[in-house]
């Protein structure tokens, strides 16, 4: 289940970096500043999708994506 929502939610972001480059490009600036928003947008989008496979990996792994876990399991020994 957790393999669909890094999914879902890595081709939200995938989709909102493909929109925000479609606007860069139509909006009329110099072509300098268009440099510097097609380098922020692919900065923040492969910063984002790093951080995602970070935390899909994690919980693979059984890491979990925090520090501690909430739930305690024991056995009835």
């Amino acid at each position: 289940m957790i393999t669909l929502k890094f999914l879902a939610t890595w081709l939200k972001i995938t989709g909102l970096a493909v929109l925000a480059f479609v606007i860069q490009a139509v909006v009329p600036i110099a072509s300098l500043w268009h440099g510097i928003a097609a380098g922020a947008i692919a900065l923040t989008y492969f910063g984002l999708t790093v951080a995602l496979w970070r935390e899909w990996t994690a919980f693979r792994r059984g890491d979990g994506g925090y520090s501690y876990q909430y739930i305690r399991y024991t056995s009835d020994e």
